[in-house]
C-alpha cells in the first residue's frame, strides 16, 4: 500500500536469541532494536533488553538500532510511564523509545525523495546503518546514520573500541 512501517524488535533479549516476534518479524517492516553509548565518544552498544533474531524462517532481524536508554519523551497529563521527569515529560527505555527515531530518519528521506517506494526506503536505511561490530542478529545491518541516509551515503562502520592501555609496572 505503499506505506513504510518502522516497528520495534522488542524487550525480550535477555532471554536469548529468536525473540524478535510479530510484527517485528515482519519481512518488508524496517524493525528497530535499541541502543545505549554515544558513537561520538567511541562508544555504542546494544541494549541487554533489546530483542533477538534470527526470525523463525532464519532471517536476520532486526534491520537497524538506535538510541533506546533513558529517552526523554513527551508524556500525557497524568500518566506515569517510565520515570517521570516533569508535568510534560517522562524518561524511558525500550525498542519502543528507539523506533520513533527511525520513523522520523524515514520522515526526513521522504520530505527529500517523495517518490520513494517503501522498498526502497528499507535499502536506503540499511545501507545507511553503521555496522557496530557485534553479532548481526543482535544489531542487523548496525546503528542508523540519520545524516548518512539523508545524504543518500552509505555509512562507514562505527570506529572499534580501543581498549584502554595496560599501566606499566612500577620499577622493583
Amino acid at each position: 500500500a505503499g506505506v513504510v512501517c518502522c516497528v520495534a524488535a522488542g524487550n525480550s533479549g535477555r532471554a536469548g536469541n529468536s525473540t524478535v516476534g510479530s510484527p517485528g518479524a515482519a519481512r518488508e517492516a524496517i524493525t528497530v532494536g535499541a541502543t545505549v553509548g554515544d558513537p561520538s565518544h567511541g562508544w555504542d552498544e546494544i541494549t541487554d533488553f533489546s530483542s533477538r533474531g534470527p526470525t523463525a524462517d532464519g532471517r536476520v532481524k532486526p534491520d537497524i538500532c538506535l538510541p533506546g536508554f533513558n529517552i526523554i519523551a513527551a508524556r500525557g497529563s497524568g500518566t506515569s510511564l517510565g520515570r517521570p521527569v516533569d508535568d510534560h515529560y517522562t524518561s524511558a527505555s525500550g525498542t519502543s523509545m528507539a523506533t520513533p527515531h527511525a520513523a522520523g530518519a524515514v520522515a526526513l528521506l521522504f520530505q527529500a525523495e517523495p517518490g520513494l517506494t517503501p522498498a526502497q526506503v528499507k535499502d536506503r536505511v540499511l545501507r545507511a546503518a553503521q555496522d557496530m561490530g557485534q553479532e548481526p542478529n543482535w544489531q542487523g545491518r548496525g546503528r542508523e546514520n540519520v545524516l548518512a541516509l539523508a545524504r543518500g551515503q552509505t555509512a562507514e562502520p562505527l570506529p572499534k573500541k580501543v581498549p584502554a592501555p595496560t599501566p606499566e609496572p612500577p620499577p622493583p
